[in-house]
This record gives structure tokens, sequence and C-alpha cells, in this order.
């Protein structure tokens, strides 16, 4: 038990404690929390909790159990009749008591995550308008108007919804790690929209509801890696790369785990680890053995003694969980080992085994570094007489160990650590760690053969990031990657263009639609939101596909995994998909209004390299106005973008930075009286007869768009607005209607690292939930872990 004290935060209750390190902390606490009684201090008056002494729990680093100094903690009442009163601009859910814990499937979600997938369809079949075609030889050239084709202009008006950012990227101060990036103005003093920031949202857009090729592929032809669990990377074996072979170092077992049956992985054979324990890093420093310069590699000689970790059974008896040798005494191989040192003294539930003779052996130092804070331990590789002696060629293995290196150097690259912690060797050892080297010291995960054994994959050490089976690339249709030739245009490619981006690759096709003319209509002050000082935003994450619970279909049809699969099934073989194109959902219930509010999703305090600041936006509610010249489209071509360019009320584009918190939602509007599309054989009429006045017949071009949806529907074998892809376009158009808030997955409520969420959903006790599909998401939650009975 720990004695804080509360702190009342504006909307926020914290509480003040000392932790196990000695600091004073101030810490959020989580609603389900905080006992009955201070719920409801906290909804009828809140400012009553400041200073209050409380007695909590300490889980995890993380405050429990927070109740009034010297009373039990009681789950908040479910059946309060104030249980659902607001609390700032939310309502309070008051946890299930813990006798009737809600099953996996009741769950419901806390929170959206900021991205999701518009599923892409299989078009192998698809042919038509729809289907992949060489443009030239169906009429759309740009030297002369086809008879049955579109062309003309189209007159557009864009509405900002949230606010839009378009920084200056070319004026940030490349000195500062931290850049600040002032609006991007016009010579007008109005803010400046690239013209080619509208193409690349229009093309995102058109390529979804067309199912076309993708624009643009990040190839990902190298395996993706994953966090392996912990009981996996117990039974890893050591092994030691000698000149074209790697060695297996089994200590002084005759045996490795059998890992064709996923039952025995982790059963260590007689319970005995490979590697010999080398203290280092205990408290009492009495402990810890070595001699002066010993480094990583160094051929040694041991005194080892057998060790084992128990437990008590319900019965009172003693269980071994596992045994291990430990490193009495350490000298170089060169060196006198000395006489039998003697025997150890037992501490907590650790113990020599009884009546066990001491080994004198050689082997190998394997440091890692001290690199977790519980770490006590290095190790030392051996390989005992008459314990398993073997030798596979190290071939096949050093493209892969160059890549997970290589992966988690990237990782960590710039991050710091502290409490005299430090990263593991091969993380900051450089390009030298790249290679499997004459003496490198690793870990392989093996397979038995008809020859023997065989190793998969070697790692850095025991619990290491693992590599899945396939690459994303290969979980693609082939449809739907890049175009090679005009052959496999796709009504995207087609009608905004194409180059073939293939290494020495050759081709391109300009396109048939141009964008131009863009103003800004509004006027400059109604149009512009300055901060002189910056506005700093928090840390966008990167794209994670190595989360293949977020990434990966569990068919072509971009199905989300089902819950509780295996982590490394994620990319598990060929017959699995990818969820689709990433979107961005529209934020319905975001605030707008004061930008300065330190809780507002978006702000952050604290300055860095990893996040930005900027020095103004476009304001909501700002006009521009715009033209895109189309040459040459077919009615279904046509009809798809008028139907971009004219969604329903309350649905919406995103366009320029800022998307996960909610910035750069847009609508789009057609100005008909300023438009004049026409077929060929109408331009070829107007322009045979110049004195002619003849207005445009729109009317005929506003039909297309029900040909494009009644194409859509034939294809894909449903009504138009029932077509996967077209539905979760939709819905992320929209938004969601549930007012939840939409930020990356966290454990709570207040900001924290998104990285805690997704090792807790694939903890003994996580969901391993997936990312929901698009049209059914009601959000994910902020505990991913089964309640406990």
């Amino acid at each position: 038990m720990t004695v804080g004290k509360l702190v009342v935060n504006k909307k926020n209750v914290q509480v003040e404690f000392t932790n196990a390190k000695g600091k004073t902390v101030s810490m959020n606490i989580k609603e389900s929390e905080l006992s009955d009684s201070l719920t409801q201090l906290r909804l009828k008056a809140i400012a009553q909790l400041n200073g209050l002494e409380v007695d909590l729990e300490v889980v995890g680093g993380q405050p429990s159990q927070v109740r009034e100094k010297d009373k039990p903690f009681q789950t908040p009442n479910a059946n309060a009749n104030n249980q659902n009163q607001p609390v700032g601009n939310r309502r309070v859910i008051p946890a299930p008591n813990a006798n009737q814990a809600l099953r996996e499937s009741e769950v419901k979600g806390d929170f959206h995550n900021p991205y999701n997938f518009v599923p892409f369809l299989p078009r192998e079949d698809i042919s038509g308008d729809l289907g992949d075609r060489n443009p030239l030889k169906i009429g759309m050239g740009h030297g002369v108007y086809q008879s049955d084709r579109w062309s003309g202009r189209i007159s557009v008006t864009l509405t900002t919804k949230t606010p839009l950012l378009i920084p200056d990227i070319c004026d940030s101060d490349e000195k500062e790690a931290h850049k600040t990036f002032p609006l991007r103005i016009g010579a007008d003093g109005k803010p400046y929209l690239p013209p080619t920031s509208i193409k690349g949202m229009l093309r995102s857009a058109y390529e979804a509801v067309t199912n076309s090729r993708l624009g643009v592929l990040e190839k990902h032809s190298d395996r993706l890696f994953y966090r392996m669990n912990a009981t996996d990377g117990l039974s890893l074996v050591p092994v030691r790369v000698e000149g074209d072979q790697i060695r297996l170092m089994c200590g002084t077992s005759e045996e490795v785990p059998n890992w064709n049956d996923r039952r025995q992985r982790w059963q260590l054979p007689d319970d005995l680890m490979y590697a010999a324990w080398l203290p280092q890093y205990r408290r009492n420093h009495n402990h810890n053995v070595g001699y002066e310069g010993m480094q990583h590699g160094d051929h040694v000689r041991v005194w080892l003694e057998l060790w084992q970790k128990t437990k008590t059974d319900r019965d009172g008896r003693l269980q071994t969980i596992f045994r291990y040798w430990l490193v009495k005494r350490i000298v170089p191989y060169e060196q006198d080992l000395g006489q039998k040192p003697v025997r150890g003294q037992s501490y907590g539930n650790h113990q020599p085994v009884p009546n066990e003779q001491m080994l004198s052996t050689d082997g190998y130092v394997c440091i890692t570094n001290r690199n977790i804070e519980r770490k006590h331990d290095e190790r030392v590789f051996f390989c005992h007489q008459g314990s398993l002696k073997y030798a596979v060629p190290k071939s096949n293995h050093e493209s892969d160990w160059e890549n997970l290196i290589a992966d988690y150097q990237e990782l960590h690259a710039g991050k710091s650590r502290e409490d005299n912690l430090i990263w593991s060797r091969h993380v900051i050892g450089g390009h030298t760690e790249l290679k499997l080297n004459d003496g490198t010291l690793c870990y392989a995960y093996l397979e038995k053969n008809s020859n023997g054994y065989k190793v998969m994959q070697l790692y850095p050490v025991m619990i290491s990031r693992a590599m899945y089976d396939e690459p994303p690339i290969d979980l693609l249709p082939q449809t739907l990657h890049l175009a090679n030739n005009l052959d496999e245009l796709s009504t995207a490619d087609r009608v905004f263009g194409w180059v073939n981006q293939e290494k020495d690759g050759k081709g391109a096709y300009k396109g048939n639609l141009r964008i131009h003319s863009v103003k800004c209509e509004s006027a400059q002050d109604d149009a512009i939101q300055e901060f002189p000082s910056g506005l700093t935003l928090g840390i966008l994450g990167q794209p994670k596909p190595q989360q293949a619970r977020f990434y990966v279909a569990k068919d072509k049809q971009g199905t989300p995994l089902d819950k509780g699969i295996n982590k490394q099934d994620g990319y598990g073989n060929t017959d699995l998909g990818l969820r689709g194109r990433k979107v961005y959902p529209h934020h319905q219930a975001s605030d707008w209004s004061n930008p300065k509010d330190p809780d507002q999703e978006y702000r952050q305090t604290e300055r860095s390299d990893q996040n930005r600041s900027i020095k103004g936006w476009v304001n909501p509610n700002t006009n521009f106005r715009f033209d895109i010249d189309v040459t040459n489209l077919s009615s279904v071509e046509l009809g798809g973008l008028l139907w971009l360019l004219s969604l329903p009320e309350d649905h919406y584009h995103r366009l320029g930075g800022g998307k996960p918190f909610g910035f750069g939602s847009v609508s789009l509007s057609i100005n008909w009286q300023n438009t004049d599309l026409r077929t060929g054989d109408h331009w070829r009429e107007f322009y045979s007869n110049l004195s002619l006045v003849d207005a445009p017949d729109n009317d005929a071009a506003k039909k297309t768009i029900q040909v494009f949806q009644d194409e859509v529907g034939q294809v894909y074998r449903e009504k138009f607005q029932n077509v996967k892809f077209i539905k979760a376009f939709c819905q992320a158009a929209k938004g969601f209607d549930d007012n939840k808030p939409i930020h990356y997955p966290r454990l709570q409520e207040a900001k924290g690292e998104s990285f805690e969420w997704f090792v807790a959903n694939e903890s003994t006790q996580g969901m391993k939930i997936s990312l929901p599909d698009l049209t059914k998401d009601r959000g994910l939650p902020y505990k991913p872990q089964n309640p406990r009975h």
C-alpha cells in the first residue's frame, strides 16, 4: 500500500505519491481505479478532492484502487442514480464489478483509432472502365476530342470544416532540432493552397472508390519484425558463428525443444537453461563475478554451480520452475581456473540444487548490456563434454540478420535511456553488428529435420524481435500493384496519370485531368489564425505495419484478423491479405474554438526533435475556388469524379497535414453555373459555329454519376452504397456518430505512450484484438485485457 494526495487539475484528478525509486510523481487516475465514494465526490464537488489524503496500490508503476485514507476500495457503484452524469464533456462509465466481468465480445470501445482502411477487393476479372486498359487504344489521347467522351472544365468550391495545415516547409530553420513552420502564403497575402495537394487528395479518393491499382506503393519486400513471446525466447538455443558454420552451444543438454510442436516450444529439456548465468548487475556487488577487462566474446574458463528457481504449491511442496548453471568463478581461457569455489547460499526463490557437483568448463562471454531495469546477469555460452554438439551452414542467414539488426537500430535511433540503463549491444554497435562475423554469439530458432537440425532464424538476444514468415508485398494481389506498362493502367492511372516506377522502367502517361486557378475567396483576416510564438503539436505516429493486427486481413477482402490469433501468424502466409488503403476518418466531435487549450488532443507543451510547431493555420469555413480541366473521360470515369466532388452533406475529404489530430476536413461542391462539360461531338458542333451561343448541357453530365454508380454495383454485384469500398469510404468521410475521442491507442484517457497499449493487448491477459472494420467500428478499449474473474 502507498499513501498519496489528490490533486485537481481542471477537470482531471491526479494522485501525487512517492514511487519505488523514491521520486515524487503526479499521475492521472483511471476512472475505474477511483473508489466509489471518491467518484461520487468527483461528480458533485470535484474541488473538495484537492489535497485529500488517500491510500492506493501501485501496479506496473500506475496508481490503482485509489480510496479514502484507511478505508477499503469499493468498486464504482454501477447502480448509482448519477452514474452517467457528465464530467466535463464526457460521461462516467463505471467499471464492471469483478464478479460480473464482461466477456470479450461484450467489451465496448472507449476511443477510435485515428486511421482505418478502405478495403481493396479482388480485381483479376474486372473489365471495362473499372478494369485495366491501355488509354491510347480506347481514345484517351490528348490531341483530339473523342466523339463519345467527356471533356471540359469543372468549377469547384472547397470549404474547410476543420483547420487546414499547409505549412511552408521551405521556410523553417534547418539549424534547429525542433522545426517551426509558417503558414504558406500567396502573393495576395492569403493562404496558398498548391494544386498538387488538391490533386493528390482527389487521386487517393478516386483510387479508393474505383478500386484502382495503388498509385504509390512502398514495396515492403523485406519481412517485418515483431517482439516474440517470452515463452518462445526461453527455448532459443545459444550458438556461435565459426567461419561458415553455426555451432550449437547447448551447455550440458543433449537435445533441443520440439519446435515443430507449438505446445512444446517452451519446454526446456530437463527444465535446464542452456547458457550459464553470469552475475553482473546484482544489488549485492559481492555476488557479481568477472575479471578486469572482461569483454563480450572472450574465450573463458568457468566454474559452474547448478541452481534452480522454485515455487511452493498449495500443499506446501517445493516445485522447480527451471534450473540453470551459475558462474561462480571466471578467468580468461589462458589462465588457470584454480580450485573449486565454495557452494553458494540461497536467496529468495533461488537456491543451489542439492547434492550436485560443480562443473569446470570453457565457454564464451555474451554481454548484451544492462538493457532492462531488473536484469541481473549476462550469459556464458558453453558446450560441455557429452552435450549436444552440432553445426549447420551459415549461408542464407546473413541477409535476414542484417535486416533485423538494421530494424533494431532504426527503431531506437536518437532515443536515450534513463536510470543507468543502456541499449543492447546490437542496438548501439553500429554497422559492425550488421554482419555475422566469425565469433558472433547469438540465439537460434531450430527445427528438426531428417538430417538433424535446421536453423530457421537467428536473434541477437533471448527475447528478441522476430521475423514474420511473409513480407507485406506478398499479401497484396498483383492486380493492385503498380502498373508496369500502358496495358495495365487502372481507372485512376488513366485519369490522373502514371509513371513507371520500376527500376530502369520506361513509360509514362500524362493523364487526362489538370487542376489550376486555385484561389482563396475569404477575407485574409477571416482565413488565417496566427500563432506568433508558435503552436506546438503533438508527436504524430509513424506507420507501423509490423502491428499485424491493424494492417493484416484474414482474406483478400480486407476482413480484420480474428481476435486471439497468435501474433507470429500475422504475416503468416500468402492466403492472408492487407486491410486496404489507409484513411483518416473525419473528427465529428472536435472543438476548435480554443486552440490554446492544453487539453486539446493536438496540443503539446514540450518541444522536441520529434514534434513540430506551426505559426498559423487556415481557419474553418474558409472558401477556396479552383478549376479542373478534363479530357476524353468516359461516362464512368467522369461520373466517379463528379460523385467525389458532390458528396452528401456532412461528408468530408481530408487534406493537408495533421490528419490524425482532425485537421484538414474539407467539403467540395461543384459550381455548375461555371462548369462546362461536353462530349466530343458537342465540342465539334460548338467549334464549327462560333457565332452560336450554346450553353452546356450539364444535366447530361450530371447523369454520369448514376452511370458510375450503376457500373460499380454491376461489377461488384451489390447495390452501390453496399459495395465494401464505397461503404467504408463514406464512413471515413462522415466520421463516427458516437462522440468517442479519436487518438492513437493508449492505456488511459490522458495522453500516454502508444506502445504500452500494444504490449497490453499482446500480454497473457490481453484480448489480442484487431483494428475493427471501418463500417463496424465501435472503438477500441483503453484497457485491452480480459477482466479477471
